[in-house]
This record gives structure tokens, sequence and C-alpha cells, in this order.
């Protein structure tokens, strides 16, 4: 094929190089043409138009000339055929110049001899003029009147006559010129519609045959192309050219290998990916079976005595009213303990399923903090453990300086509660919070001096349903809460803890600059 053995690039190059040649000539043309028209259009505006207009005003001061001068042979006042005598002048002054002008520029014959016979008459008129001033400014009035009737009258229409001649001959060359640069025009559009068509032939001519030694093959790689895209890997690009199509090819060709190269890795990987999920599926559901077992276990370890109480009271076996009393109480307390239990779990669901809904508001951390910790304080006071914000204790909390920023008030509330009541789950004597202003970031952080945890549950605790081994009772949502309260806040969170010195969770939250969505 026509091209095919060429790089597009020399290829395209050729085309660009054929239209460069084209507008060149087309240059060329219409450089010369243009100045043909150019030309004959100066000679219209600079010579032909000017020699008109040289024309007519020496007519038109010949014909003033001669109403000036009636004028001085009817006036009666001297001053006012002085007046008239100075226009007079001023006017033969300006004929003179336009007749010097009009001698430079009169070339041709005919135009030549209309000339002489304008200088001519004016050479016979002008004497007979003179003698009629002469007469009027001596104020022989009937004299001025016969010599003006007698003598200049056809002297002056012959020289007026020639003038009109020339005006008419002047038209008639700018009709002329006019009609050169017309046809000029005419000849130079047809040239230029001509080299425009052929230039057109030839530039389809090039493109057509460019283009299908580009879209050919181009097309026979687009089809294979879609063949590997829905999934024929043994399809192979044969274009052996040493173009740019068959640096395609041979890329299509090496895309396919490490597409087969691919397809087999990510089999591999899906097997394991499938193998992780199913791995932590059984993870979760071990957890959450575990959560249901403890749960049951929470649930029907205040149930046992308060049935077997109950059935001892029913069964009349109290010996005495403080048999009844102790049964009694007994019952009282394992109410209380299934109460907590169902709402505790009942608060770290509701708390789970709030954090999907953010709304956004300012909120003061440190009046929160202090509200949160206040509701467990009469429980800690009995257990006898000192609670301190910032190294102060309950007496000095309403000096703490306010801490604010933007957030979700009801997830911030759920992080706090989480985080202090699991403090006071496993303190022995004390709780240290920390609450302050980082740069931009506000810190949040709450130590306790309880039995601490090894290093591997310092990740796994943030786990949905996860405890770890021998911990107290609880749910496995409440710290998976607080971690999801902190990802909504942009921030992050974590935990310093070794066995027996108890654990230290420390919360970074940006401040009101940054905002949050």
């Amino acid at each position: 094929m026509l091209f095919r053995n060429y790089k597009i690039a020399v290829r395209i190059g050729f085309i660009i190089a054929i239209f460069s040649l084209i507008i060149i000539a087309l240059g060329i043309i219409q450089f010369v043409s243009m100045g043909k028209i150019k030309k004959g259009l100066e000679e219209i505006i600079n010579e032909t138009n000017v020699k008109v207009e040289l024309a007519q005003e020496m007519r038109f001061l010949a014909r003033h000339k001669a109403v000036v001068i009636r004028n001085i042979l009817l006036l009666q006042e001297t001053a006012d055929k002085e007046f008239e005598l100075t226009r007079i002048e001023k006017e033969e002054r300006d004929y003179a110049r336009a007749n010097a002008k009009l001698v430079e520029m009169v070339k041709d014959e005919e135009g030549r001899a209309i000339l002489a016979r304008i200088i001519k008459g004016s050479e016979e008129t002008k004497p007979l003029w003179d003698q009629v001033i002469e007469l009027g400014m001596a104020n022989r009035h009937d004299e001025g009147i016969k010599l003006l009737v007698q003598e200049v009258r056809s002297r002056q229409w012959g020289w007026l006559d020639s003038l009109n001649d020339m005006v008419a001959l002047q038209k008639k060359y700018a009709a002329i010129n006019y009609e050169k640069a017309l046809n000029t025009y005419t000849t130079t559009r047809n040239s230029f519609i001509i080299i425009d068509l052929f230039s057109i032939i030839i530039g389809l001519f090039a493109a057509v045959s460019i283009t299908r030694s580009i879209t050919r093959p181009l097309a026979d790689i687009t089809s294979k192309v879609d063949q590997i895209a829905h999934g024929d890997l043994s399809v192979y690009v044969e274009y052996d050219e040493n173009d740019e199509i068959g640096l395609l090819g041979k890329n299509i060709n090496h895309m396919v290998t490490l597409r087969k190269q691919s397809e087999k890795e990510l089999e591999e990987y899906r097997l394991h990916l499938e193998d992780l999920v199913e791995e932590r599926t059984e993870a979760l559901n071990r957890q959450r079976e575990k959560f249901i077992s403890v749960l049951i276990h929470d649930l029907k370890g205040p149930v046992t005595p308060i049935q077997g109480f109950t059935r001892r009271l029913l069964a009349g076996k109290a010996k005495s009213q403080e048999d009844v009393e102790k049964y009694l109480k007994t019952i009282e307390k394992s109410s209380q303990q299934l109460l907590d239990t169902i709402e505790t779990t009942s608060k770290d669901l509701r708390d789970k399923l709030s954090l999907g809904e953010f709304k956004p508001e300012e909120v003061n951390l440190v009046d929160l903090a202090v509200s949160v910790t206040s509701s467990f304080m009469a429980e800690l006071e009995d257990r006898g453990i000192a609670v301190s914000i910032n190294g102060k204790n309950r007496s000095s909390w309403d000096k703490l300086e306010e801490i604010k920023l933007t957030g979700d008030h009801s997830q911030l509330k759920t992080l706090l509660e989480n985080l202090i009541g699991n403090a006071k789950k496993y303190a022995k004597q004390s709780i240290d919070m920390e609450l302050r202003k980082n740069n931009s970031d506000i810190v949040f952080a709450v130590a306790d001096d309880g039995p601490g945890m090894a290093e591997e549950y310092h990740d796994k605790i943030f786990e949905q349903y996860f405890q770890v081994p021998g911990s107290r009772k609880g749910t496995g949502i409440g710290l998976y809460s607080v971690k999801k309260v902190v990802e909504n806040h942009h921030g992050t969170i974590d935990v310093a803890s070794v066995p027996g010195k108890g654990a230290r969770f420390q919360v970074v939250l940006p401040g009101p600059a940054d905002g949050c969505v």
C-alpha cells in the first residue's frame, strides 16, 4: 500500500509539505495579483481622481471669476469692488496652482491637446477680463457690459467647454482604470478558485491515501483489542511494519502476554482473598458467637438465683422473716444485675447504630468531659478511686479552660462515656484525664492503673465484639464505637499499655479550623 512503509510522522509531514507548497504558490500568485489590483486602484485614487478634481476645481474657479467680474460691473461702491478684486486675486492663485498640477500629471496626447486648448482659452479670455475689470473700476459699466457680451462671452465659453472636456476625459479614464482593476480582480479570483480546486483534489488524494495506510491496520487492531477486552487472550496482532502502528501491535501482543500473567496472578490472589474473607468471617462469627454466649451467660447468671429463691419462697421454705428478707434482697440484687446487663448492651448497640449519622455543631469538650465524668463519680467515690482532669480534682473542674471543636455532640459523648467507663471498670486507685490543645489539634487522654493488656491486643480491642481474654464482662462494642467516632471526626486514637501497669488511651481530633465532614 502507498506510504505504508513510512512512519506516520513522515506521512503526515508529506501532507504538510504538499499543502505548504500550495500555500506558498497561492501566496505568490496572490501577491502579484494583489499588486496589480493595488496599482490599478492607486491610479484611480491617486491620479485619475486627482485629475478630475483639479479639472473640476479649475472649471469652478473660471465660472466663479466670471460671476465676480459681473459683480464688479454691477457694484457702485469702490470698497465693494476692491473686495471683489481680492477674491479674484485669490482665485487666480488657486487656478494657477491647480493648472500647474494638472499640466504635470496629464501625460496622454488627448489630455495634452485638451490642456493646450484650456491654456489657450485662458490666455485669450484673461486680458479681456482685465479690460472689463478696469472699466468696472472706472464706473464705465455700459462699456464693460458691451465688451463682456461682444468679446469675452464667446472666448469664455470656449475655455469652459475645454475644461468640461478635461473633466469628461478624466472621468472616462477613471472608468477605464476601474474596469482594468475589476478585470484583474476577476482573473485573480478565478485563478484562486482553480488553484483551490486543484489543491483540494491533491489534498484529498494524499489524505485518503495516507489515511487508508493508517486506518486499515488500526481497524484490524481495534477489532482484536475488542476481542481482548472481551476476554479472548488468544488474539495475536500480525503487523510487521516498522512504523508506529507496528510498534503498537507489538505492545498489544506484549500487553496480552502480561495480561495472561496478571490473570493467573489475579486468580491466585482471588483464591487467597477468599481464604482471608472466609477466615475473617469465621473470626467475626466466633466473636459474635462469643458475644452472644457471654451475653446469655450474663443474663442467665442473675436469673438463676431469682428463680431459685422465688421457688423457695413459693414453697414456704423460708423458716423466718429474716430468711424472707434475705431471699428478697438476693432477688432484688440479681434483678438489678440483670437490668444493668440489659441497659449496658442496649446502650452499646444504640451507640453503634448512631455512628452512621453525623450532625456537626460547636461542642465544648471540657464541659462535655466534666458532665460525663460526673455521672460516674458516685460509684468511683464509693470505690475510693481518685479522678483528675489536667491534674485538678473535682472541686477545681469549673476553672478548666474551654476547649471547643466542631463535631457531633452525641458521638463525642459516646466516645467519652466509653473511654471513661472503660477506665472506671479496671481502675484500682486513680483515673487521670488530660484535655489540651496541641497547635490546631485537640488531645484527650484517659489513663487508669488497672491490669493493663498485652501489646498483641492493642489493635484487636477496637474490633467489633472483641474482648481481651480475662477481661471483665462487656459487649465488645464500646471501643469499636470509640474508633468509629474518631474516624468520623478525622482523628486518631492510640493505646499504651503493658500487663500490670494500667492503660492509657489518647485521642487526637482536628480543631475548629479544620472542621469535620
